[in-house]
């Protein structure tokens, strides 16, 4: 359904927060998966 160009949210200090926790996590989960993957490439060996 339509929302009739009514904002989906109201943009405040809270939702500003919110989006820079958000975006902190995630860098942080990507980081923590490519040490893994880079960790478990080495143990490993090279795929063929």
């Amino acid at each position: 359904m339509s929302n009739r160009g009514m904002p989906v949210f109201e943009w405040s200090d809270v939702t500003s927060s919110s989006l820079g926790a958000h975006l902190v996590s995630g860098l942080l989960a990507g980081a923590t998966f490519a040490s893994a993957a880079r960790a478990a490439d080495k143990r490993t060996g090279p795929v063929r």
